[in-house]
């Protein structure tokens, strides 16, 4: 979270790269705040502007979030 939040920022998507390390902050507190904020922050990721991430960074962010949406469902 916190390397895709500075890649992020480093390619001039400041806000999102805020949202993500903001996210990542949650690591020290409970598994599924973590969990749920990563989610939220990663969703905004995969809907932000495409020119963001090349393709294998998007495909990694999607499965992701796939992964983090299965383990929520399943609760």
């Amino acid at each position: 979270m916190v390397s895709l939040g500075t890649t992020l920022k480093e390619r001039g998507a400041m806000e999102l790269g805020q949202i993500v390390l903001h996210a990542s902050r949650f690591f020290s507190g409970m598994s599924t705040e973590f969990l749920g904020e990563s989610r939220d922050a990663l969703r905004k990721v995969v809907a932000a502007d495409a020119t963001l991430l090349d393709d294998a960074e998007r495909a990694t962010v999607s499965d992701v979030v796939r992964q983090l949406d299965k383990a929520f469902g399943e609760r």
